[in-house]
């Protein structure tokens, strides 16, 4: 599937957080990210950051990135608290920044569930929660688990696993090493890249600019970025995405809708879209965005556009009818009208 274009309007900014152990592939991927924003406009803020007083990961990227915040000397979840992360955030979702993403490179050593924390605690709602990306290197992946035994708890958050260097190892070892993240996180999707190129459209909304504006007044990306032809020879080859789409003239339930975006579908990385509620003072237009069960809620005017409800999930792996199929048991029936507080699973995620 290729990815798709977004109209160029503002929301909140998802923030992607990137985790995996050194030498994992978590630059690379970050670096096939740039180069594909580049091409389409789409503007990234990335922080970056690795363990020592020397910015490594900084230099591999390029501190003068359209958007890029280096937070260095040390280990982000060490030596830069919630404040300061909010602030580097806050400064990336300025209006006259135009950020469409977020993209947070952790060093090898972060622990990824107290990244998670900090994200989501940012009171802002310019922002929000875009998921855990943890990067995975196929290759020694037994060797790392020797040393680093909690590789297992962090592969068991994520909502989204690279499988990454699979063209380094035979096929029976990548079929092992795929199981093995099954076993650790069965509901998460997995994708197996070799270096680490994906499709952007499954991290965050791809915006379609005109490319020679979007770089008004900076470098372009392919100039910034270690230019890496082998990479350039393969970006083509990145692993792409599934996505269902779920359309309904009659309201839905909010109860199960809810339940629907707090735990969804196997395979699910995010779900987003617009979604009409038939319940008395909340027959707004709700726009709902979820990753790994963190829902965002935005509530606003129709603007005499008829109501109906228009969701995405986005993932790898997704079983289509049964995303269907959840989804309109998620419709509205005459008898869900007498359930009064079925819309504070939904109001709870409000933001506005």
């Amino acid at each position: 599937m290729s990815a798709a274009k977004t109209p160029d309007r503002r929301g909140p900014v998802p923030v992607v957080v990137v985790a995996g152990y050194l030498g994992s592939g978590k630059t690379t991927l970050l670096n096939h990210l740039l180069r594909s924003a580049g091409r389409t406009g789409t503007r990234l803020g990335v922080l970056v950051n690795d363990f020592g007083k020397v910015n490594i990961d900084a230099l591999l990227v390029s501190a003068q990135a359209d958007g890029t915040v280096s937070l260095g000397n040390g280990c982000m979840c060490c030596t830069v608290d919630a404040d300061g992360l909010a602030n580097a955030l806050t400064s990336l979702v300025r209006p006259s920044a135009g950020i469409d993403a977020i993209v947070i490179e952790a060093s090898g050593i972060a622990e990824p569930k107290a990244l998670i924390r900090m994200v989501t605690s940012v009171a802002d709602a310019r922002l929000r929660y875009g998921g855990l990306v943890y990067v995975v290197d196929a290759a020694h992946v037994e060797e790392v688990r020797g040393t680093h035994p909690e590789l297992d708890s962090h592969v068991a958050i994520a909502d989204l696993v690279l499988v990454n260097k699979v063209d380094l190892i035979p096929d029976e070892s990548r079929r092992v090493v795929e199981e093995l993240v099954a076993q650790l996180n069965a509901t998460a999707p997995r994708v197996a890249t070799r270096n680490a190129a994906i499709d952007p459209a499954l991290l965050f909304d791809v915006v379609q600019r005109d490319v020679a504006q979007a770089r008004s007044g900076q470098m372009a990306f392919d100039e910034l970025l270690l230019d890496d032809a082998g990479h350039a020879d393969h970006e083509h080859l990145h692993a792409e995405y599934e996505s269902v789409s779920f359309s309904s003239d009659r309201p839905m339930d909010p109860r199960r809708l809810a339940r629907f975006l707090e735990r969804p579908p196997n395979g699910c990385f995010r779900i987003k879209g617009i979604v009409h509620f038939d319940v008395p003072r909340h027959r707004q237009r709700f726009v709902v965005h979820g990753v790994g069960g963190f829902v965002r809620v935005m509530r606003e005017s129709w603007e005499g556009r008829r109501p109906a409800t228009e969701l995405v999930a986005i993932g790898r792996g997704l079983d289509e009818a049964a995303v269907r199929a959840e989804l309109e048991a998620a419709v509205a029936r005459p008898e869900d009208a007498a359930d009064e507080n079925g819309i504070l699973g939904i109001l709870r995620h409000l933001t506005d």
